[in-house]
């Protein structure tokens, strides 16, 4: 990997870590954007996908004047772009220009990008409550060349500040205490715990992950444990983000 891609991920995951309330983790995500090449950032954590996704992000650097203007003009019926982060399930490019549509309101909203020097943007969607979407957008403000990692350092980038914005209070679904029970399972239970969400089996979850059933209950009486629940039907509602 490129060191100084390594640099840059120690560098804001850091700041990220550090950061103690929403001032100091908006400046942090927005070192982090810029130090990948970027400009302008919008981050969304478990919002409807309707215009607020923008005008009422989590957190975000773009203007308030451009923000005015997407609002003004009704631009989000038009905007080609965000309806994607509901079902997109990797990080993906776009380009005001390359992906300019012919229906002719979509143009002038392609149009309006380039007038506010919007070029080109990473998309990157994150975990999310069912029927909302969660994502870091990056934007740049020329058409330039980025580098092969960028698309993994920006997704640990939104991964990292998603994850300290629900343990600040920042994201008013998910509590503090859930984001923080949910930060403490590994990765490997984490998808345990996703596998009970679909409602598989001890035998099922050792199958598809090929581990041994004796490791799945193990894990499975960590993840009551630490979600501070008794059972597998409370810690699945937990992952779908239901009231118990």
């Amino acid at each position: 990997m490129d060191k100084k891609i390594v640099e840059t991920m120690v560098a804001f995951t850091d700041a990220i870590y550090r950061a103690a309330d929403k001032d100091s983790l908006h400046a942090a995500v927005n070192a982090g954007c810029i130090d990948l090449g970027f400009d302008a950032f919008m981050m969304s954590c478990h919002k409807t996908v309707d215009p607020d996704i923008m005008l009422d992000s989590t957190l975000t650097s773009y203007a308030p004047a451009f923000l005015h203007d997407y609002d003004r003009f009704g631009w989000f019926e038009d905007d080609t772009v965000i309806p994607r982060m509901e079902s997109a399930s990797a990080a993906f490019w776009w380009n005001s220009d390359l992906d300019r549509p012919n229906a002719f309101r979509k143009r002038s909203y392609a149009d309006f990008l380039a007038a506010n020097d919007v070029a080109t943007g990473l998309i990157v969607p994150m975990a999310r409550r069912p029927g909302t979407a969660s994502a870091l957008a990056l934007a740049a403000f020329s058409d330039r060349p980025f580098g092969p990692l960028v698309d993994l350092a920006a997704k640990a980038l939104g991964t990292a500040a998603m994850g300290k914005a629900e343990i600040l209070g920042l994201c008013p679904e998910v509590s503090v205490d859930e984001a923080l029970a949910m930060r403490s399972l590994s990765p490997l239970q984490q998808e345990i715990l996703n596998w009970i969400a679909e409602g598989k089996s001890n035998l099922d979850i050792a199958t598809i992950m090929n581990l041994g059933e004796r490791a799945v209950r193990y894990h499975v009486s960590e993840i009551l444990r630490k979600l501070g629940v008794a059972t597998r039907m409370q810690a699945a509602a937990i992952r779908r983000g239901e009231q118990l």
